[in-house]
């Protein structure tokens, strides 16, 4: 399960590495190992339980109150690249693992979403975060704006709470 953080990105980036040459080596590495790992593994189950450990070690690193070296905007820039392709995995890794398939058209008019769902409960995250939109006589919650969205746009998410990153529940309420 701690494969990801046994990688030579995760060590550099743990110690506030600076070396753009060694650190794009290091990533590309990472990327070969994690799309041999996915190719060579038949437990989606398992697959998941990796991508999801190392997104979670690799966003503790990136953490406001872990960071210690935030001002390394290299070794954060790195942090969030790792981040973002753990994310791709994991909604590729679950996208083939449900047999979903996105709406291929559109009608005229009808709003199509073209990014991830990570992207769109962001975007949830966001709004409910402005307080700006109201739902009867109190401000939409979290999921209200989920349900919404997801209408909206006619795609289903499960598992909205374990896909949002954020963790803090006071968005939610």
């Amino acid at each position: 399960m701690k494969t990801l953080i046994n990688t030579r990105i995760y060590a550099l980036l743990s110690h506030n590495e600076s070396n753009l040459l060694e650190l794009t080596q290091a990533y590309k590495e990472s990327i070969e190992m994690m799309t041999e790992m996915i190719a060579n593994c038949n437990d989606l189950d398992e697959i998941l339980r990796i991508l999801y450990y190392g997104r979670i070690e690799f966003d503790v690193l990136s953490h406001p109150v872990f960071n210690q070296y935030a001002n390394n905007v290299l070794r954060t820039t790195f942090i969030y690249k790792v981040m973002h392709i753990l994310d791709c995995e994991i909604n590729i890794a679950y996208v083939s693992g449900h047999d979903y398939s996105p709406p291929l058209s559109c009608q005229d008019g009808e709003l199509l979403w073209i990014g991830t769902q990570q992207e769109l409960l962001e975007l949830a995250v966001a709004i409910r975060k402005s307080g700006v939109v109201m739902l009867g006589d109190h401000k939409a919650r979290f999921i209200e704006i989920v349900r919404v969205l997801t209408d909206i746009f006619h795609i289903t998410i499960n598992d909205v709470y374990a896909k949002t990153l954020y963790g803090n529940n006071s968005f939610f309420g």
